[in-house]
């Protein structure tokens, strides 16, 4: 065979062996299996438009609306800061391109699967028109997914169950419960503590009511007559500093009737003249107690742990 010949023949073949491996990637049933499964919910585009959340269940609306740049749910008459974090992590969830199996394409289970849209969300941005409204249903058998399904689409899939947590979740899930914003303990220079006829919590009950103190930055120290213990002070301001309330009661502070007695003020002084005061209210039977922070029109609930973390007697911070 002459010698061009064998080299178009050979050219040939290799084609056709190129053109049957194009081919075999592209209809691979795994590989079309691997495509079918990859899912976005909500493109990054309409992420961006977003500016109200409404998760729906059991009869209870849970709302988020976002303005000025920051997230808050809606509690009755009040706007409450959400936690800016949570969002985040949902519309992460939401709009990245994952795992999403097709389960099914006709209705005939959408009911038995939870796909009913009792339990939904609902994302809108602009106008008011919704962005996604996604129906939440059941786990699946391996308990690691939970179907899903959008408005109006009669095909549903599977994914991760994490997006049934954020839907499932109780309300206070959503709220900022920190008392005060990020401060360092660096910040602040003075704390003055006052109190009012309380003679401690649970197991801190002192025989005697607590007395009023003023903790004084000292150098590289903090003093109230004496030099005090410096690690047992700091830790004490920090856990004012990062007190985390477990809920807050949806009215203004001024429309909250039947308030048991103050007992207690602590006012931090900050080194650029600024202050923080936290005033906290009689415990009640369970041992929580209410507690108000000055510029914030919420009533925030301590649990007993919280309170006896930040309502101390003087003799605490002393070097043992």
């Amino acid at each position: 065979m002459p010698y061009r010949k064998k080299i178009i023949l050979l050219l040939s073949v290799s084609v056709f062996l190129a053109v049957v491996y194009i081919l075999s990637l592209v209809f691979d049933p795994a590989r079309a299996n691997v495509r079918n499964e990859q899912f976005t919910w909500l493109p990054a585009g309409l992420r961006d438009e977003a500016d109200r959340i409404e998760i729906f269940r059991g009869g209870e609306k849970i709302e988020l609306v976002l303005k000025n740049g920051d997230w808050y749910v809606l509690s009755e008459q009040l706007e409450i800061p959400a936690r800016q974090g949570r969002i985040d992590d949902l519309f992460r969830l939401l709009s990245t391109r994952g795992a999403f199996p097709q389960r099914g394409n006709t209705g005939a289970s959408h009911a038995e699967l939870g796909l009913d849209g009792s339990v939904r969300l609902v994302i809108r941005g602009g106008a008011g028109l919704p962005l996604l409204e996604l129906f939440v249903g059941t786990e699946d058998p391996s308990g690691k997914s939970v179907f899903l399904r959008k408005s109006g689409e009669s095909q549903f899939r599977s994914g991760d169950r994490l997006i049934s947590t954020y839907i499932n979740g109780e309300k206070n899930s959503w709220l900022n419960l920190k008392l005060f914003d990020e401060i360092s303990v660096a910040y602040v220079q003075r704390v003055l503590v006052y109190y009012s006829g309380f003679y401690g919590i649970g197991e801190e009950v002192s025989p005697a009511p607590y007395k009023d103190y003023t903790i004084c930055r000292s150098g590289e120290n903090w003093e109230i007559d004496s030099i005090l213990d410096k690690d047992r002070t700091e830790n004490w301001i920090r856990a004012v500093l990062e007190a985390t309330a477990d809920d807050i009661l949806p009215s203004p502070v001024a429309e909250i009737s039947g308030m048991p007695p103050a007992i207690a003020l602590i006012r931090a002084e900050l080194g650029d003249g600024g202050a923080l005061e936290l005033q906290v209210y009689e415990p009640m039977e369970d041992g929580k107690a209410f507690a108000i922070v000055k510029g914030k029109p919420f009533v925030y609930v301590l649990s007993q742990w919280t309170a006896v973390r930040i309502l101390r007697d003087s003799g605490f911070f002393e070097s043992r």
